[in-house]
């Protein structure tokens, strides 16, 4: 049934409120009946679960200084959406006051059966519904508990869990994105609860949404939350069971602050102020680290280019200019000769290769001067570790368990302060635009990922690893196909050459060799077969690490020294790729430098070449041991990830020549190892 099927009425309450109400059938699919809605724009769900009746009045003043300066205002800061039961008892009341006292900042939808309700104007009897909600789904069943399947098909539309999302734009006529994201984070809350509860709660976790519960209010919030204190061993219900091994359930004391219940819903939307900010700063460092890379690149080929025409001026000015019987060159001028002819060409030719080594002399300068190879390396070194903490933070592993904001925070301020601390403080950044998406567009995105839910295991796997994987092995066969191409460009260039000095046009054959020379001087700055190397080894590795996952069972999965194994792992190789990459780059540079310097200016303008990266927190010493242990099985049994082993990774680099540059006909290469970093 099309959306515009569904009754549709307005309610207007004696508060002057006015309520949008849909009459859904039992025919009307979830996303007809949020096309009859008719929603503003949002950007998360919150689910309030609990009891309607059963709550002791002595905690109804805590309760709702909870709802309204805790739940509410967090729903106002998340521009989320509200769902609940929609009438005039218990939690639902105490949620539409705590919206109403905010203004009315959020949309606040009830769903109720139709036949147990009754409003201003209807003539049946029943609860009435809470006169401060936007919206009522009022639902065909005639006992409470009809209504619950309707919320949780409603919450999976607009979080985007389901096709029926995708169908959203052709049934309102409205892009997703005016709409919601293409998964918005959503979350439940528990006060009390009873029955029905149970089976909402139950919903929630197979739903793969948070719960939180208030533990202190009472029924079926105390009942889950003292299980999950003793969940170590799981209560004999098999319901309740089920919600505490399968669930991602948090506790807040009804005694702790207000604010507390507030900070731990925002952060469980992934509307968090520490990685918010955290994301801003590796967007910022990614967005001029890609900026300095290009400047780069340009100043580069500039610098190769020229050499090149350098050169062919050079050669066809020996070969074809005006000379004497004697072969010395005739003097170029302006003025006409004795035919009359200017010779305006060779004036231009010859003033052209005076040019030549003043414009080299200006770039080699500039290049050296403003780093930007250098600052290129460490504002990526940077980004790249500041995503390294990030993930380990969605992910809750090792030292992020406890305290995490706080451990972010010093993380991100630990890798700033020392990156700000090189040259590229000498560099304004240009702060990233947030309209471009944010965070910053990586591969992962692909999957849905928001950049700021928590990560269960499986989903580090998908969002994180297999991202990375898939990045290092479509990258190998790009730079396999870039090598080749440049080895045969090489080859017949130096083939020319040797035809060139059998037909006696040995003059020419300086024209070949600048050409091979440069393509060896951008193969040398570039570390193609370098990088190409550490790419295999970093898909080995991360290969290595995804199949020992997969081949723990599920309670081995479930195991927190597993999970930090698992992204500890991950992050080690990836760091290992990096370190190494920056290293062979840095070490490329300083040669390319010592070729292009003048002699009096070396020693002046060199760089230091230490590594770029900023330090990394300490990792751990401990191992797992056995067959718990993610690597490479050496010939003894024993695991030994690559990460920890104290192998050299790091291939021996190839001598070329670096005098010249490189450039932007490698600039579109260069952005291949930002491709991952972004």
């Amino acid at each position: 049934m099309a959306a515009n099927a569904i009754k549709k009425q307005s309610i207007l309450f004696p508060n002057s409120n006015e309520a949008v109400a849909v009459f859904p059938s039992a025919t009307n699919k979830a996303e007809d009946i949020v096309a009859a809605l008719d929603i503003k724009p949002y950007k998360a769900i919150i689910l309030v679960l609990g009891g309607a009746a059963s709550i002791d009045e002595k905690l109804i003043p805590r309760l709702a200084q909870l709802f309204g300066r805790g739940i509410a205002r967090a729903a106002a800061e998340a521009n989320a959406i509200i769902i609940d039961g929609g009438t005039q008892a218990g939690v639902m009341a105490m949620m539409g006051e705590g919206v109403a006292g905010r203004g009315y900042e959020s949309m606040l939808v009830g769903v109720a059966p139709a036949s147990k309700v009754t409003y201003p104007g209807d003539s049946a009897t029943g609860v009435q519904l809470e006169p401060n909600h936007s919206h009522f789904v009022l639902v065909e069943g005639n006992e409470w508990g009809t209504e619950t399947a309707i919320i949780f098909n409603l919450a999976s539309v607009l979080t985007g869990k389901t096709k029926g999302a995708a169908n959203l734009e052709r049934k309102t006529g409205k892009p997703d994105s005016e709409k919601v994201a293409s998964k918005a984070p959503g979350l439940a809350v528990l006060a009390g609860g009873g029955p029905i509860s149970t089976d909402e709660a139950l919903r929630s976790v197979r739903h793969n949404l948070p719960l939180i519960v208030v533990e202190g209010s009472g029924g079926l919030a105390d009942e889950i939350a003292a299980a999950w204190k003793q969940r170590e061993t799981l209560p004999d219900d098999p319901v309740m069971a089920e919600i505490i091994a399968d669930g991602e359930i948090h506790l807040h004391l009804l005694s702790n602050s207000v604010k507390g219940m507030e900070r731990l819903i925002i952060r469980e939307l992934g509307v968090d102020k520490v990685l918010m900010q955290a994301w801003e700063v590796f967007a910022d460092y990614d967005l001029n680290a890609k900026i300095q890379q290009d400047r780069f690149g340009i100043v580069q080929f500039a610098i190769l280019s020229v050499g090149v025409v350098g050169t062919a001026l050079a050669i066809s000015q020996q070969v074809f200019a005006p000379s004497d019987g004697d072969g010395n060159l005739l003097p170029v001028s302006l003025a006409p000769d004795a035919n009359g002819h200017r010779q305006i060409g060779w004036w231009i030719l010859h003033h052209g290769l005076i040019i030549i080594p003043i414009l080299l002399t200006v770039l080699v300068t500039a290049a050296t001067r403003f780093k930007q190879g250098s600052k290129w390396l460490l504002l990526r070194a940077g980004a790249e570790s500041i995503k390294r903490e990030i993930y380990r933070y969605r992910a809750r592993a090792m030292n992020y368990k406890k305290d995490p904001e706080q451990q972010l925070s010093q993380g991100v301020e630990d890798i700033t302060r020392r990156t700000m601390r090189t040259e590229v403080n000498l560099s304004a950044l240009v702060p990233y635009n947030k309209d471009k998406g944010f965070p910053p567009y990586m591969d992962a995105a692909k999957g849905g990922d928001d950049g700021f839910s928590y990560l269960t295991p499986d989903r580090y796997v998908e969002v994180r690893l297999g991202d990375q994987l898939n990045y290092f092995r479509k990258s190998s066969l790009r730079l396999e196909k870039q090598l080749k191409a440049l080895y045969w460009l090489t080859f017949i260039i130096g083939g020319i050459g040797t035809y060139l000095a059998a037909v006696n046009q040995q003059v020419w054959i300086a024209l070949t060799t600048a050409l091979v020379a440069a393509i060896g001087t951008y193969l040398g700055y570039r570390q193609t077969e370098n990088t190409l190397t550490k790419y295999n080894q970093a898909v080995t590795d991360l290969a290595n690490v995804k199949a020992w996952w997969n081949a723990l069972s599920a309670e081995e999965q479930s195991l927190q020294e597993n999970i930090d194994s698992l992204v500890e792992h991950t992050e080690q190789v990836l760091q290992s790729e990096l370190d190494g990459w920056v290293q062979q780059m840095q070490n490329a540079l300083a040669e390319l430098r010592k070729g292009q310097e003048p002699a009096p200016e070396k020693e002046e303008n060199r760089e230091p070449r230490e590594p770029a990266s900023p330090p990394e927190p300490d990792l751990p010493e401990e191992r797992l041991r056995g067959d718990g242990e993610p690597g490479n099985r050496e010939a003894n049994g024993d695991v030994k990830p690559r990460a920890e082993t104290g192998e050299d990774q790091q291939p021996a680099q190839e001598d070329r020549n670096a005098g010249g540059g490189a450039g932007t006909a490698a600039s579109s290469a260069i952005n291949g190892k930002d491709d991952h970093k972004s």
